[in-house]
């Protein structure tokens, strides 16, 4: 038996070696996380994005240790974040073009009528003057199969189905559609890690769509409403709303 041999017989407790470039695996899957979070943001997106750059390159050098796949994690989440950030950026920019250039012109707000809230139920569709007609299907419980992402206590999940559909005679990305959740009141937070959090899909004129959202609500049954606009620059918002 060889000398080092017997050095790990008579010493089964030697302390093992650390993980090589494990930090960075762990520190380009936190950047990834909040570049992907931060990239529906507008404006606070161009520092998440430079955050998620920050993480890829620190992705890159951790697959050269041995958290390969926390690395490549954190690596494939930074490159998503930077390109829904491009995508919806672009998208925005787009829109904003077009209002200036007059498609869209704002109405003085002196002869501006208050626009009527627009109360649907889940499963209805509202198609706004530009052809873009949106529908929330009827939500449904979500159940969170590990046991890292289950919501806290007196919290749960809930997803529901948003359904798009371009009737506009331009193009349209997907990304651009605005929502927001109360529930009791309350906003409720996005569950990034489940569904379809960043729906980047360009879609032609009588294109369509469909994707999941996941949201954390609270567990006692209340009033669930998903306000809607296909644009952040949109007059009119359509809020779907039921008993959850």
């Amino acid at each position: 038996m060889s000398q080092s041999a017997r050095t790990q017989t008579q010493n089964p407790y030697l302390p093992q070696p650390k993980p090589r470039f494990g930090k960075l695996a762990w520190a380009a899957l936190i950047l990834g996380i909040i570049g992907l979070c931060g990239s529906i943001v507008p404006i606070l997106n161009n520092a998440t994005a430079v955050a998620a750059l920050v993480g890829l390159v620190l992705g890159i050098i951790a697959l050269f240790g041995s958290r390969k796949a926390l690395a490549g994690t954190g690596s494939v989440l930074c490159v998503l974040a930077v390109v829904a950030t491009v995508v919806l950026q672009g998208a925005m920019v787009a829109e904003l073009n077009r209002v200036l250039a007059g498609e869209n012109p704002a109405r003085p707000a002196e002869d501006a009528a208050p626009a009527p809230v627009l109360r649907l139920g889940f499963g209805d569709r509202h198609t706004w003057p530009d052809g873009r007609a949106i529908s929330v299907l009827p939500p449904a419980p979500y159940v969170e199969v590990s046991e890292f992402s289950r919501p806290p206590a007196g919290k749960r999940h809930v997803q529901f189905q948003v359904a798009v559909r371009n009737g506009g005679q331009d193009s349209y990305n997907a990304v651009t559609t605005t929502i927001t959740v109360t529930h009791h009141g309350h906003v409720a937070q996005q569950h990034f890690g489940a569904g379809d959090p960043i729906p980047v899909e360009q879609l032609p004129p009588g294109g369509e769509v469909r994707y999941t959202m996941v949201f954390e609500i609270d567990a006692e049954p209340g009033e669930l409403q998903v306000s809607v606009q296909p644009t952040f620059s949109a007059e009119e918002t359509a809020y779907f709303v039921g008993q959850v």
